[in-house]
């Protein structure tokens, strides 16, 4: 690769990583609307930490949260996902976004959509706050790839592919899937099937919630073998 093809990779990996702090500057236009209303200056950070959850875990069961997520977090059903040990700031993220209607083209998303409206976004920073006091979900043994597809994949995950401008997995997941901060997702004991689910619908573009289209982009290029391995890799993590 020469030099300008490298430095063009790292303004792409830099933009990746860093594009939902400036997410309120330059937002991609979707059915002339942004693709998300949240911007992540120290306000809505420091609301979103306060978040309590001791509230999180009443809401939890009043608003019938665990029939799907479970009590603690963990989805008994395949196709919802787990959302013990997510970041609050994720979870407030998807919350938010299903309120605005910015995910609204599935079934499990118009569910999410109705009760997110009838949320305030008090009730939603505690129940961000109550799944992030968990730890990740422990491992499973889902049957997407076979261990040779797994490994194949494996480079994915810390060096990306600069041929198709794909940066590493773990460059913004965190190095052990555990996710970021700011507002993305943990991946490590995920559901293979919803994680299959949710880059099948960024692929063909029914969610577009992403900022700067990080991840349809990225979805895109990736093959269906090398989503259903890593929807694999990352349901077999252990924590």
């Amino acid at each position: 690769m020469n030099r300008i093809n490298k430095a063009f990779v790292g303004l792409v990996l830099f933009g990746f990583a860093s594009s939902a702090v400036f997410a309120s500057e330059s937002p991609v236009k979707e059915n002339n609307s942004v693709s998300s209303n949240i911007a992540w200056d120290m306000p809505q950070i420091l609301f979103v930490r306060k978040g309590d959850p001791v509230r999180g875990k009443k809401i939890n069961t009043e608003m019938m949260c665990a029939s799907c997520h479970g009590k603690e977090g963990i989805a008994e059903a395949r196709n919802w996902p787990s959302m013990a040990g997510q970041k609050a700031n994720y979870t407030y993220k998807m919350l938010i976004d299903y309120r605005d209607e910015k995910r609204a083209k599935t079934a499990t998303s118009t569910l999410m959509v109705r009760l997110a409206q009838k949320m305030t976004e008090q009730e939603m920073a505690d129940i961000s706050a109550y799944y992030a006091s968990f730890p990740l979900p422990p491992a499973t043994r889902p049957k997407l790839a076979t261990k040779a597809q797994v490994e194949k994949i494996l480079p994915l995950l810390t060096k990306g592919d600069g041929k198709r401008l794909l940066p590493p997995c773990l460059l913004c997941h965190g190095t052990n899937a555990e996710g970021n901060d700011r507002d993305i997702p943990a991946l490590a004991g995920q559901r293979a099937a919803y994680f299959q689910k949710t880059m099948k619908e960024y692929k063909n573009g029914t969610r577009h919630n992403d900022i700067y289209s990080r991840m349809r982009f990225i979805a895109e290029v990736l093959t269906d073998d090398e989503i259903n391995a890593l929807a694999q890799y990352f349901a077999e993590m252990k924590n």
